[in-house]
């Protein structure tokens, strides 16, 4: 399971072109439309389903990302956990962006890392995957006292074993 945080306010205002510079194969107004698909994803708490081949394309060669052998091995690296989401998060968020608006997408990249710092988007991620980690824990540690009390009979063996 994963935590889905849905920022709405992400997506406001929308990518104008007007701000973005084509590049030979991109016109400002793809850049705008690709760029507004990606925030909606990840406004939408970035939903599998949402996750579409033109996305994965896009935003694996965005922010330093890397091809995964195809969508489900970049979903699965990225997206599949709460942890992995903080890592996509934290990649796009730090990233300095490299190259000129004219060769890259470098505008895009600078507008929604620049937008999920804004909503404080990485930070939700982290509480939720802090929460998590706590519950599972919390979950494991109950299966280990059902199993083996908690009257500390196992504190003398691990004693002897130099565990504690």
């Amino acid at each position: 399971m994963f935590a889905t945080i849905a920022c709405a306010r992400l997506r406001r205002p929308g990518l104008d072109a007007r701000g973005l510079t084509p590049t030979q194969f991109s016109s400002a107004e793809e850049k705008a439309r690709m760029g507004d698909a990606i925030l909606s994803f990840i406004a939408r708490g970035m939903p599998q389903t949402g996750f579409s081949k033109a996305l994965y394309t896009r935003v694996s060669s965005m922010w330093g990302f890397i091809a995964c052998y195809n969508r489900d091995g970049f979903w699965g690296r990225h997206l599949a956990s709460t942890a992995g989401r903080v890592g996509f998060l934290e990649q796009i968020a730090r990233y300095p962006c490299f190259g000129q608006a004219a060769f890259t997408w470098c505008d895009v990249e600078r507008e929604i890392a620049t937008r999920i710092r804004e909503h404080s988007l990485l930070e939700a991620y982290r509480d939720a995957c802090a929460r998590e980690r706590e519950g599972n824990e919390r979950r494991q540690l109950a299966a280990l006292l059902a199993r083996y009390g908690s009257d500390g009979a196992a504190q003398p063996e691990a004693a002897q074993l130099g565990l504690f």
